[in-house]
């Protein structure tokens, strides 16, 4: 017999459940007069249900496999080209070896084989050069933004940061960024500028961060809570001091989660402006501000 899920073949009366779909084969006790017809109807729109369930999870499965199959694929050609890049290299070490060792070439001999190492190695180092990140909403670079998070340099990665949101935005550090241009921002700039700060402080820093730190400090997307206690208990949580922004810490080690980035302007020069269109640094705009790039992010 076959099972009405799955249609895996079975022998009645030795197994209870379908050892593939996990149906229950139990046959109908006898009962005097017959099963009930409305009995049979029902259990026939189970089994059709059960059926429905089964063909649908498969068809995942299916999808997930070619997946995993595509995915693999890929994994196997960068293995190929690492194997390949590793071979040549250890080819050009044993070049450069013997060019060293050598002492009866002349210094032109030895010339000509370096720049012909040098031209075979340039097609490699250009293959693993860095691959720039460019917004295709804006069209601005962040590879430079990349570079100075991926380095661990805090304090220019902050400074490029807010170097980049006014130049995307139009704007110049003492005109500052209103609500509309955070409105406005490109969504896909905010996320990558979000995705590389998550992406190279291990989920410690970032506008995401950020905004879960708010809702865990009790902000409610319906207005029911009380702003003044969840402003107070953020800033406290990322450690932001309203009198003294000297106290801010560019660094993983002793900064906590959520600190970074503020939009507090920080020039090259250490000179300090709000990065927000206000002549002072606003609480209440600040928050409302960093919750609408935030809900930006994961719109």
């Amino acid at each position: 017999m076959k099972c009405p899920v799955c249609e895996t073949e079975y022998t009645p009366n030795e197994v209870e459940t379908c050892s593939v779909c996990g149906y229950d084969l139990t046959p109908y006790p006898p009962i005097i007069g017959g099963i009930p017809s409305g009995f049979l109807e029902k259990e026939k729109k189970r089994i059709a249900a059960a059926k429905r369930v089964w063909q649908l999870s498969q068809s995942q499965v299916e999808s997930a496999q070619l997946m995993v199959s595509h995915l693999q694929s890929q994994l196997d050609e960068m293995t190929r080209k690492i194997d390949g890049f590793t071979q040549s290299q250890s080819q050009l070490e044993s070049q450069i070896e013997a060019i060293a060792s050598s002492q009866l070439q002349s210094q032109s001999q030895l010339e000509s084989q370096i720049e012909a190492i040098a031209s075979q190695l340039q097609p490699m180092v250009e293959q693993v050069q860095e691959t720039p990140i460019v917004s295709s909403s804006s069209s601005f670079d962040y590879t430079e933004l990349n570079r100075l998070l991926k380095s661990g340099n805090w304090l220019d990665a902050e400074i490029k940061t807010q170097e980049i949101m006014l130049a995307v935005a139009g704007r110049t550090p003492r005109g500052g960024l209103d609500e509309d241009d955070i409105k406005n921002f490109p969504g896909e700039d905010l996320r990558i500028i979000d995705g590389l700060w998550v992406k190279h402080s291990n989920g410690h820093f970032g506008f995401s961060v950020q905004k879960q730190i708010y809702i865990n400090c009790g902000f409610k997307d319906d207005g029911s809570y009380i702003k003044m206690s969840v402003d107070n208990n953020f800033f406290k949580e990322v450690g932001w001091q309203m009198d003294d922004f000297d106290l801010i810490k560019f660094s993983l080690f002793g900064a906590p989660r959520g600190h970074l980035p503020i939009l507090y302007y920080i020039t090259r020069n250490r000179k300090k402006y709000t990065l927000l269109n206000k002549p002072y640094f606003s609480r209440s705009l600040y928050i409302g501000l960093m919750l609408r790039i935030t809900q930006k992010l994961v719109a």
